[in-house]
């Protein structure tokens, strides 16, 4: 019996405080990649020092440089994108997306491929992240159904369905909305778990950390009936009021600005439909 193959990709700026864990975890993989696919976006660190001697240990691994100047773009898929070869998307049975910041155990991958075994409807899966707190680690808090953009797997047929990864704040919401448009399920899996050493949005400072749900939540074309509710649900959160203001004040940034949302009508219109019926209490694809 074939064994599934898989294609891993990572984007990185500035993270040579963490990448030696994530290659140390990668390499310690009891199913390791065809390829893992390192990228440096413009870093100014010793990043590009730390792929590189990595890539002369372990011919599985190659190394992209870019050179960027100013702010990195948030999530980076637009350079991923830029480096995944449709021949190798196309080839291996798996792409598998994966943040600097991470540490995990060696049967992370071989345990997600096999979720897609069990699962034939299976599109999207993700680990668990745990992120640090005041008392040493905590999990971060996610609905089922959410696929956390710091690891993400997709089966082959599910990524090019979707048509790839969308650049820029929300891709991780489009892609999972989308697959599920499609007729695939997403979902992260409690008993697999990875370190995210650094919380999302935590890279940009608070600030930017709050405004980067309610930006993304535009760009995705979320209802503002939804956003009212669901900053509405967010009041009593800490900072209280603020995370809801701050919330509010990224989504309506997008409607003053004028922006172009990165999810497509057809797809907008499905995310509404679901956002309205799950304020109704009625059936969605978030269950």
């Amino acid at each position: 019996m074939r064994q599934n193959s898989y294609l891993a990709v990572t984007p990185a700026r500035d993270e040579e405080s963490f990448l030696p864990g994530l290659i140390e975890s990668m390499v310690a993989q009891t199913r390791l990649p065809e390829v893992w696919i390192l990228i440096d976006d413009g870093s100014t660190d010793a990043t590009p020092r730390i792929m590189d001697e990595a890539a002369a240990k372990y011919s599985w691994i190659r190394v992209h440089h870019t050179n960027r100047e100013g702010p990195r773009e948030p999530g980076g898929e637009g350079v991923v994108m830029r480096f995944l070869s449709a021949e190798e998307r196309n080839s291996l049975d798996f792409i598998f997306r994966l943040d600097a910041d991470l540490s995990f155990g060696p049967q992370l991958a071989e345990s997600m491929m096999g979720e897609f075994e069990r699962d034939s409807t299976l599109g999207i899966a993700s680990a668990v992240l745990y992120e640090p707190c005041a008392d040493g680690w905590q999990m971060a808090g996610a609905p089922g159904f959410h696929t956390r953009g710091a690891t993400k797997m997709y089966s082959r047929e599910c990524f090019r369905a979707i048509g790839g990864l969308t650049r820029g704040l929300g891709w991780d919401t489009i892609d999972e909305v989308r697959a599920s448009m499609l007729g695939f399920t997403t979902r992260s899996f409690s008993h697999i778990t990875a370190r995210h050493h650094r919380p999302a949005g935590a890279a940009g400072g608070r600030w930017r950390a709050g405004l980067a749900p309610g930006i993304a939540a535009y760009q995705a074309g979320y209802s503002p009936l939804f956003m009212l509710a669901r900053a509405a649900y967010r009041i009593t959160d800490r900072p209280y009021v603020l995370q809801s203001v701050l919330l509010m004040a990224g989504y309506l940034r997008g409607y003053l600005n004028h922006e172009k949302r990165a999810a497509d009508k057809t797809l907008i219109r499905f995310i509404r439909r679901h956002q309205h019926r799950r304020l109704l209490g009625l059936q969605t694809i978030w269950r």
